[in-house]
């Protein structure tokens, strides 16, 4: 009989209902089961994702769980958690280790998970057959020691580049701009054809830097070739990519492309969504929103910087705890849930999603499904650091003094990088 729990933060460190890892020691299991006959069991610990009027997340995962139970001689404790406090939750049952955490666990932030050990190495799980089939799995987290620590579940919504083609054809362009400098002089063009309209929008005002740097700087980063981390797992920001970008935004604000208002500009999208900016990068999921705004618009994966063409996207994925007792049968159990049989019925029932495998059902609209299917590779995440989001706060504020000539782009990386090692890594 699964149990299912609603949970929130108070409910997750007070109560202690979670049921763990059940009783049957790693050695003398297989991954298919226990071989004395006894259920095996494993608590699984999901997000809420239905927010309309559909099968419950409950309910669907139930349903679908009974045929790996049935196959594995198991039993699935099914939790579904809300997303208030959603990460804190996730750490502190972990922290609480088996029987009172989960074994399979649905994460967003993996730095503290894996710094403090918390989540097993999934690499002697990994088949061939598993690394030709599904399309973001190296996209997951990793140690320090190069080993995959998640599995990609929810992969999607790249920052892409969407264009008002109505304005750029007022300006007499043609054709989307392919390279930073044929997007710069489209910018220019813009500017020129339209004073009184953003020709490109930035969020440097927005209320976080994880938020700011989301569209406004990472896309541009992994042209530029950038490589968040370097071997060893450090912070690798202090680089010609970084310096690169900075220049190109710096560049948009001393000619004009941008106002003194982009250092406190926290809604780009509304500002494209009512006709005042032509051009802005954000997440495809917000084409819908365009759409039934009466935009006509056409999208880019993104440029072609000095390493390319590509862009970040998210990814949550699904990890096995180190405290798990059967991790053969809770990565089994992870396939499972990322496998077509049920997917497709995820993303068609409960929350639309790319596809994972390449024998899944694409339901992505046109241009989004040809660049999951064609440009996978070129969409690349932003994982998880130390101190990443006081990182990133400090990162803007001093991106923001650029953008009011108080700071060079090489200023704004030494600060922020003296800030990182001495207050946070030091």
């Amino acid at each position: 009989m699964k149990k299912l729990l609603v949970l929130t933060l108070a409910s997750a460190i007070g109560i202690g209902l979670l049921a763990g890892c059940g009783g049957q020691p790693a050695a003398e299991n297989t991954g298919s089961g226990a071989p004395s006959g006894e259920a095996t069991e494993l608590t699984l610990w999901l997000p809420i994702y239905q927010f309309g009027d559909g099968i419950s997340d409950a309910d669907f995962w139930n349903e679908k769980l009974d045929a790996f139970e049935a196959e594995h001689n198991c039993t699935v404790n099914l939790e579904i958690l809300s997303w208030s406090d959603y990460a804190t939750v996730i750490y502190t049952g972990m922290l609480s280790g088996a029987g009172e955490g989960p074994d399979v666990v649905y994460v967003t932030e993996t730095y503290d998970l894996i710094d403090a050990g918390l989540i097993a190495p999934l690499d002697e799980y990994i088949t061939d057959e598993d690394r030709e089939k599904y399309v973001f799995l190296d996209q997951g987290a990793y140690n320090s020691d190069g080993q995959l620590c998640t599995w990609p579940m929810m992969a999607g919504n790249p920052c892409v580049i969407f264009y008002n083609m109505d304005m750029l054809e007022a300006a007499g362009i043609t054709e989307l701009p392919t390279t930073w400098d044929e997007f710069y002089d489209v910018c220019v063009a813009l500017k020129e054809a339209n004073p009184d309209v953003w020709p490109f929008i930035q969020s440097w005002g927005a209320t976080n830097g994880v938020s700011a740097m989301l569209a406004s700087f990472w896309p541009f980063f992994f042209q530029a070739g950038g490589e968040v981390l370097d071997a060893e797992g450090n912070l690798n920001l202090d680089s010609e990519a970084t310096l690169e970008v900075l220049s190109f935004i710096n560049k948009m604000k001393e000619s004009g492309i941008f106002d003194d208002s982009i250092v406190t500009m926290d809604d780009p999208n509304g500002k494209f969504v009512n006709g005042e900016a032509a051009i802005i990068i954000n997440g495809t999921g917000n084409a819908a929103t365009y759409t039934e705004q009466g935009i006509n618009w056409q999208c880019s994966l993104g440029l072609e910087g000095s390493a390319g063409l590509a862009t970040n996207f998210s990814v949550d994925s699904l990890a096995v705890a180190s405290y798990c007792e059967n991790k053969p049968l809770a990565a089994e159990l992870i396939k499972y849930i990322t496998s077509a049989k049920c997917m497709d019925d995820y993303h068609e029932q409960i929350y639309g999603m790319p596809s994972l495998t390449t024998d899944a059902t694409y339901t992505e609209p046109e241009p989004f499904q040809s660049m999951y299917t064609n440009d996978a590779d070129k969409m690349h995440v932003v994982p998880s650091f130390e101190g990443s989001a006081s990182f990133m706060d400090q990162f803007q504020q001093n991106v923001q003094g650029m953008l009011m000539g108080q700071l060079t782009p090489a200023q704004v990386i030494e600060q922020t990088m003296a800030y990182y090692n001495e207050q946070i890594v030091s």
